[in-house]
Parts: structure tokens; C-alpha cells; sequence
């Protein structure tokens, strides 16, 4: 619970509720940058909502990025952009994050976020599948991929980055 809400958030690896709300009472949510609160409130009420980033998840996804000193990365599938404007709130001045999504309605809803935060200028959002336009990043692109497994083809994608050496 946030101030008193219950919010859903997927568990991930930790299987008790009780558990789930004290990490992100007393871990996640103090950390959490307030512009990612925001957008986060502003995708609450999208009835594809659970589709959005965990705060958690959000944060581990920036010390990752941090570890190995991402510069340029390619999210697939940005819903309202939650972890596009993590991953853009992370990288270097000059890092770039190309977020691909057939759905720029849903990523409007996140736009005046990233605007608010100062990092648009980081973003480049593509609408379209991606498969098609892959190939043709991947040459440029090869810090980190967020891949997330119910938004593309597993199989196709680790033939194209296999092909590639990746």
C-alpha cells in the first residue's frame, strides 16, 4: 500500500504479499524518483495498467544499466513508458534508449512525464512492431535490451541476435 491505496504490482520472485509491501514501504518507494511516482499514478487507471513496470523492477533495471555503464539501449514494449523514463533518468547525458511499441497512445500518457523529467531529448520512440525494425538497430545499438517475453517472439529474436554474434 501507498499512502493507504492498495496498488497491484506483480511479486516477482517474492511469493508473500506481506513481504512485497514491506520491501516496497520501507525500500523501493522511498527511492523512487517522484516524476516515476507520478507517471505510475498516471497509469493506474489504463485498464492494461498491470502491463506497466513495477517500481522494483524500475529500480533494479537502473542498477543494472549502472553495472555495466549502459550508454545506448532498446526497450521493447513501452506501455506508458515507466521503465523508458527510468532507463532515460539513468543513462549518461549523452545515452540514448530507443523505445519500440505499436501502441503510441498508451506511451502519450507517459510523454509529458518524460518531458517534466528533461530526458526527451534521450528518447527516441518508434511505433511499430519490432521484428521489422530490429535488424536494422541492432548494428547501432548493444549496451542492454529490455526484452520482455510476452511482447515478442523469443525464437525469432535469439535467431537474429544469434545471426549477429549477440
Amino acid at each position: 500500500m501507498e499512502n493507504g491505496k492498495k496498488i497491484y504490482q506483480p511479486h516477482g520472485l517474492l511469493e508473500s504479499d506481506e513481504l512485497y509491501q514491506y520491501l516496497l514501504n520501507t525500500s523501493v518507494y522511498p527511492r523512487e524518483p517522484q516524476i516515476l511516482k507520478e507517471l505510475r499514478a498516471a497509469s493506474s487507471s489504463h485498464p492494461l495498467a498491470y502491463y506497466g513496470t513495477a517500481p522494483d523492477g524500475g529500480q533494479f533495471l537502473s542498477l543494472l544499466m549502472k553495472l555495466v555503464n549502459a550508454k545506448k539501449t532498446i526497450e521493447v514494449g513501452v506501455f506508458t513508458g515507466y521503465s523508458l523514463l527510468a532507463t532515460a533518468l539513468t543513462l549518461p547525458e549523452d545515452g540514448k534508449v530507443i523505445g519500440i511499441d505499436i501502441d503510441r497512445k498508451a506511451y502519450e500518457i507517459g510523454l509529458p512525464s518524460i518531458k517534466k523529467a528533461g530526458v526527451e531529448h534521450k528518447i527516441d520512440f518508434i511505433e511499430s512492431p519490432a521484428l521489422p525494425i530490429l535488424d536494422n538497430l541492432l548494428q547501432d545499438v548493444s549496451s542492454l535490451i529490455l526484452l520482455p517475453n510476452e511482447l515478442i517472439n523469443y525464437f525469432t529474436m535469439n535467431q537474429s541476435l544469434a545471426a549477429r554474434g549477440c
